[in-house]
């Protein structure tokens, strides 16, 4: 199985992140991920293989994890960036009762 991306692409995009994310207004703590071997399943046309099947990439971020919401009205701001590689999205979440 194919493995894209290398270990050193990750230690240089880790090198200069930086990060967060706010939960209604109360900053979140982050969580570094290092070059983790991931599996794919892709579907044919996809932008990094063009085939479908399964393969292994390199991943590495900032990263949050949820505990589950309440139900209601949520606002979740993340802001991240690393060298030329930038991001910035607020997303209005409605929770409903199950």
């Amino acid at each position: 199985m194919n493995t894209y991306g290398k270990a050193g692409d990750c230690t240089a995009f880790m090198a200069s992140a930086q990060g967060s994310a706010i939960l209604d207004g109360q900053a979140l703590e982050l969580e570094r991920y290092e070059a983790t071997t991931v599996q794919i399943s892709a579907v044919d046309g996809n932008p990094l293989t063009q085939d479908g099947g399964r393969f292994l990439a390199r991943a590495c971020g900032l990263w949050v994890q949820l505990e589950p919401l309440a139900p209601g009205s949520h606002t979740l701001s993340i802001r991240g960036s690393s060298g030329s590689f930038a991001v910035s999205v607020d997303y209005k979440l409605q929770v409903s009762a199950s």
